[in-house]
């Protein structure tokens, strides 16, 4: 598929979410099933964090793309005005959209996967058993590996934006029109993932050590491990 094709298929996976429906309660047990992986997701990479050349990259990783939140906006953007996005935004540019978009969405399906089965127990404090236990449902581990490995690739294809001085001018020169033209939140959005990437000297490489490092949490997860998420 083209870029503007994937584009296209998320945005229906993302309408389709349980989330975009009337149910107040679904929603609140969502997000608080997703506080909780947010925390345990700073603890595991603090050291990330506490780093000043990689802090705001990971930070908009977790919160922007491996956390799924906050997706409505650019969704809406993609849904008005893809045509003249493509028109307008580098190839290279909406293909990396493509990539970071579906490793939100996915994230997002897995979310509500958990939260359906935790279900009533997302109205007390969550405790780490039972969010292992939602983890592991039957089926999820493939999708779980594709959403690891649309981070560690997404790395690379930021890295060849960040490096070519003609893609960031071209990307620089589109912005007025690409306000005007109805998709702000779009180009914001990926106005944002390459300005905080830029200070890390390889991208790639960093999203491929996060990756590695959630994949073998996931492994001990699925293994029954006592205490999956210490080193």
């Amino acid at each position: 598929m083209t870029a503007g094709e994937q584009l296209q298929h998320y945005l229906e996976r993302f309408f389709a979410l349980r989330q975009h429906d009337d149910d107040a309660v679904f929603l609140a047990r969502l997000r608080r099933l997703q506080d909780w992986q947010s925390q345990r997701l700073r603890h595991t990479h603090r050291h990330l964090l506490d780093d000043t050349a990689t802090a705001p990259g990971i930070d908009f990783l977790l919160v922007d793309v491996y956390g799924g939140r906050d997706l409505l906006p650019v969704a809406r953007d993609i849904r008005r005005a893809l045509p003249k996005a493509m028109r307008l935004l580098p190839d290279k540019v909406m293909a990396t959209s493509a990539s970071a978009l579906e490793a939100a969405i996915l994230t997002q399906e897995l979310d509500e996967a958990i939260t359906t089965h935790l279900g009533e127990r997302l109205e007390q404090p969550l405790d780490e058993a039972s969010y292992l236990a939602a983890f592991r449902q039957e089926g999820h581990r493939a999708d779980r590996q594709r959403q690891l490995q649309l981070v560690a690739e997404l790395g690379h294809r930021l890295d060849r934006y960040i490096r070519s001085r003609m893609l960031q001018t071209t990307f620089k020169m589109v912005r007025k029109p690409a306000h005007a033209a109805g998709f702000a939140n779009l180009y914001d959005f990926m106005d944002r993932s390459f300005r905080v990437m830029k200070p890390v000297p390889s991208v790639g490489l960093l999203l491929e050590q996060l990756a590695a490092r959630e994949e073998a949490i996931m492994d001990k997860v699925f293994a029954h491990h006592p205490a999956p998420f210490e080193d």
